[in-house]
């Protein structure tokens, strides 16, 4: 660890009395971009930046306004040149390691400005609750938002994380791409209950559907799902040994959403594309009505099903659950490739 001078630690002394009891959350977003927090006249502005990773949107914060955002009178607090020393996140919390010059001068403003930029940049990435801030390696400056950092600056302590509120693990289930907002209220526990499905098959847990222990403590460590391959544009994902479905849009997973396929292998593997798409489709073989229903080879669909387990269980097609089958309809224009993998099994 880098010895820490007298002037850093004088600076984050102040740092952390400037700052206590300071309100600096941003909600998290599910936008496909990095949001980067810069100021215009004194006033926070966000700017958006390619990628969606939490190192990635340090690195564009620390690089600073483009030319362009400066000709527009975008500004950053933090000095040009300020190193990411490392960068850790346990638990939903990012712990943020910065070069000493973050810390340079003594204008408790400018302090304020720059953590101010970091935390609001960092919060709008999907997953993340808090931010804590060291400089050269040393005492954390604080955790944000919502806690003391007088009570926080402690070599010897760690700070405590209480644990998630069921509103919060619902947040963060439509934070990570598996429940639409609709579910944040928990009103519909069935809802909640499908998504939770998702995430564990994603997580390779017991498919219960149940917040319990061991859900609970992958979700506070989870990332939003990645896809298989990686190709631009909008693309269908179906990773049959997961038996979900990822919405891509430019290599970035929209939603991930909990299916379930053919048994026994019926559903073809192989790249294909939606070429015939029908609001109620009518099965001719099993004399059924299919809702929803988007054709991506011969007469395999993903369409609506009463009925959605947790393994493959149709006949060929691909069941979705009734809160995203719509979503999945709009999704699956005409046209749109999907990729049939082994994933998972």
């Amino acid at each position: 660890m880098s010895r820490v001078s007298p002037k850093v630690m004088a600076v984050r002394t102040v740092l952390t009395l400037a700052l206590s009891g300071l309100a600096l959350a941003a909600p998290a977003s599910a936008a496909a971009r990095v949001t980067v927090w810069f100021e215009q006249d004194g006033k926070p502005v966000a700017a958006d930046r390619g990628g969606s990773t939490i190192e990635g949107a340090v690195r564009a914060l620390l690089a600073g306004p483009s030319r362009a955002e400066q000709a527009r009178g975008l500004r950053s607090a933090i000095p040009a040149g300020t190193p990411l020393r490392e960068l850790t996140v346990q638990r939903r919390v990012v712990t943020v390691d910065l070069g000493a010059r973050f810390a340079a001068g003594r204008s408790e403003d400018s302090l304020r400005a720059r953590v101010g930029q970091l935390v609001r940049t960092l919060r709008s990435v999907p997953g993340v609750r808090a931010v804590r801030v060291l400089v050269e390696g040393g005492v954390p400056v604080g955790l944000f938002p919502g806690y003391d950092l007088r009570r926080l600056v402690s070599a010897a302590v760690e700070p405590v994380v209480r644990a998630p509120t069921a509103r919060e693990l619902r947040q963060t289930l439509v934070d990570l791409g598996f429940m639409a907002s609709s579910g944040l209220s928990g009103a519909d526990a069935a809802q909640v209950a499908t998504a939770v499905l998702g995430f564990q098959k994603w997580a390779g847990l017991p498919r219960d559907g149940v917040l319990g222990p061991g859900t609970v403590s992958a979700l506070e460590l989870a990332a939003r799902p990645q896809p298989a391959r990686h190709a631009p544009g909008h693309r269908i994902e179906v990773q049959l040994g997961r038996q979900l479905a990822l919405l891509i849009e430019n290599d970035k997973v929209l939603r991930a959403v909990h299916i379930s396929s053919g048994a026994f292998g019926k559903t073809p593997a192989g790249s294909f594309r939606v070429y015939r798409k029908e609001r109620y489709s009518w099965s001719v073989p099993f004399k059924v009505w299919l809702p929803w229903a988007s054709y991506f080879t011969g007469g395999v669909a993903f369409h609506e099903f009463g009925s959605v387990p947790t393994y493959a269980a149709s006949h060929g097609c691909v069941r979705v659950n009734h809160y995203d089958a719509p979503l999945l309809y709009e999704f699956a224009s005409q046209g749109t490739p999907v990729d049939v993998l082994y994933e998972g099994v």
